[in-house]
């Protein structure tokens, strides 16, 4: 039985995970260790020395005290009112036409329906949380470590960065520069600089959603699926190169099944030179084949291999039908290959990471 010691010595989660790993915990004293470690990560303030380097911890990391986990979830719970905000500003029900839009003076531009004002509020709120959260980030990144900041040294690991270097290839992260994106569009629009890109720039406001991305599990769940994307990829794009191939062939005997008959007496008032004619779907008369040309019938190829089936181009040819029953069965094996590659992957990586969450 494990005897509980008076005095311990305080580790972090990470260096928790990295004994694990390599055994140099026992399972009974890591249980013990793991427990202490997180009741005093999460009750009090981050034990460092230096206040700008505590107020960066406090900011980037969301286990390392109490008040570092509740900005966390403030920040998540601001994503996602911001985000509902800017999908109900969408809906006609809270938009509203101008009053003075019947005056016969007022231009179309002016009567085109504007969000209820509450909107704006919420979006303004949320564009100076982010940017007072951002800014202090940055403006603290300097008095951080290089394993505090994330970064991955390719220099000697015993040189010390500068800290304007720490700074800027902190700022320099993909994560940051979701962040500067989803901030940026507001200041363009405020400042009258959108000219005709106000609509692009309002939705790239959502790229803020992906900020949720820095909390641990969900940071490790995309490292999952990122290496089970990279461990797949060869795989898929052998089977992707022999869908290609597929793709010609077929695409190939539709084309040349559906549009090769030329008729210079169909509809000569729409087509006075003529054009590719198939049986309409009755087979009662004619119409122009929407299958142009080989390279049009790819999409009929895709949408038909994959299920999807839009039903935009179908085949009315007894010959076009038994090519595309062919098309059914041959796209459900090569799917059913590319999802096989992809489950493997994905059995080898799941307990690794159910491990370390």
């Amino acid at each position: 039985m494990l005897r509980r010691k008076k005095h311990h010595t305080h580790i972090s989660r990470s260096s928790f995970m990295t004994q694990i790993a390599s055994n140099s915990l026992r399972p009974s004293e890591s249980r013990v260790t793991f427990v202490r470690s997180f009741r005093d990560t999460t009750v009090c303030l981050p034990k460092v020395s230096g206040f700008r380097r505590a107020l960066f911890i406090i900011l980037n990391e969301p286990n390392s005290s109490l008040l570092s986990l509740v900005l966390s979830y403030l920040s998540f719970a601001m994503i996602i009112v911001t985000t509902v905000s800017l999908v109900l500003e969408s809906m006609p029900l809270f938009n509203y036409t101008p009053d003075n839009c019947g005056d016969p003076e007022i231009s179309v531009e002016l009567c085109k329906p504007v969000p209820d004002i509450a909107f704006e509020y919420i979006e303004v709120t949320g564009t100076i949380f982010f940017t007072a959260e951002y800014a202090l980030r940055i403006a603290t990144a300097h008095a951080a470590t290089e394993q505090e900041l994330h970064l991955s040294e390719e220099e000697d690991p015993d040189e010390k960065l500068p800290g304007w270097k720490k700074t800027l290839r902190y700022a320099m992260q993909s994560m940051n520069v979701i962040d500067v994106m989803a901030i940026v569009p507001f200041y363009l629009e405020f400042f009258g600089a959108a000219g005709g890109w106000a609509a692009v720039l309002r939705v790239l406001r959502l790229v803020r959603v992906f900020r949720v991305l820095k909390s641990p599990k969900m940071r490790a769940c995309v490292d999952m699926i990122l290496c089970i994307v990279a461990e797949a990829l060869p795989g898929i794009a052998s089977v992707f190169s022999l869908t290609c191939l597929v793709c010609v062939m077929f695409a190939s005997f539709l084309f040349f099944a559906e549009g090769t008959t030329y008729s210079v007496t169909h509809r000569p008032d729409l087509y006075p030179l003529g054009v590719y004619i198939r049986p309409t779907a009755n087979g009662l008369g004619f119409e122009p084949t929407p299958f142009k040309s080989i390279l049009h019938t790819f999409w009929w190829f895709f949408a038909t291999a994959t299920t999807v089936g839009y039903g935009d181009h179908v085949p009315t040819t007894t010959a076009g039908k038994l090519i595309s029953i062919a098309v059914f069965y041959i796209g459900i094996v090569l799917v059913a290959i590319k999802l096989t590659i992809v489950q493997g992957s994905f059995r080898r990586h799941y307990p690794k990471w159910r491990l370390h969450t």
